[in-house]
């Protein structure tokens, strides 16, 4: 399958691109900064760089032109503006329709929330508390998913809770969960569930969790 990374060097995108070269996909990284590639998987035959900005318009279109999925692990960098994996997400979603590719993954937040999920204490604490500091983001999610939701693509949204460092974990649960304000998982858990999301049908359409 040849899939598109957005976000291909950031701390979940990196992950992003390892698991989908380990299960072998021919995989695209998107990046600004081409020498920020893990150098070991400059080396695999498998992988190609994409030099651009996701605010590019062509640079996106480019990526995407021939690819099978678009896996975005977009969010706030050194640099570029808070939002722009919102920004940057219009542009991908452009270019999917121009060349007609199916399917994307997405990463969200715990914060963007579902109508499905259920009601917990510390959940409301939770989004209470990050309405006061990040209303605009919470507000784009939604706007954001609605966009999918109303569109023919095949896509997920996964949204973790607080993301830490370590290695994959095998006990993770993922779905619309009760989780509280101690919840984590580890991004290359979070990469993982992306790289299965692009490969199977289970969560298209949907906005899982995923939390250990």
């Amino acid at each position: 399958m040849e899939v598109v990374v957005f976000g291909a060097t950031g701390r979940v995108g990196r992950h992003v691109v390892d698991t989908a070269l380990l299960r072998e996909h021919e995989v695209r990284a998107f990046v600004r900064s081409p020498e920020k590639v893990d150098p070991i998987h400059r080396e695999n035959g498998h992988l190609s760089i994409v030099e651009g900005d996701v605010l590019d318009t062509d640079a996106v279109e480019r990526a995407v032109r021939g690819a099978d999925v678009v896996l975005s692990a977009l969010g706030p960098a050194e640099g570029s503006p808070v939002d722009v994996a919102i920004r940057g997400g219009k542009n991908i979603f452009a270019a999917m329709r121009t060349h007609d590719v199916p399917r994307v993954v997405i990463l969200g937040g715990r914060i963007i929330p579902h109508p499905k999920d259920p009601f917990s204490v510390s959940g409301r604490v939770l989004s209470s508390a990050a309405n006061l500091v990040a209303s605009d983001f919470i507000e784009g999610g939604e706007r954001f998913m609605r966009t999918l939701a109303a569109s023919d693509y095949e896509w997920v949204m996964v949204r973790p809770p607080w993301l830490r460092s370590g290695p994959r974990t095998r006990d993770d649960r993922t779905g619309y969960l009760k989780l509280t304000t101690l919840s984590t998982v580890s991004r290359a858990t979070v990469a993982a569930f992306m790289v299965r999301a692009a490969e199977t049908d289970k969560w298209v359409g949907e906005a899982p969790m995923i939390a250990n």
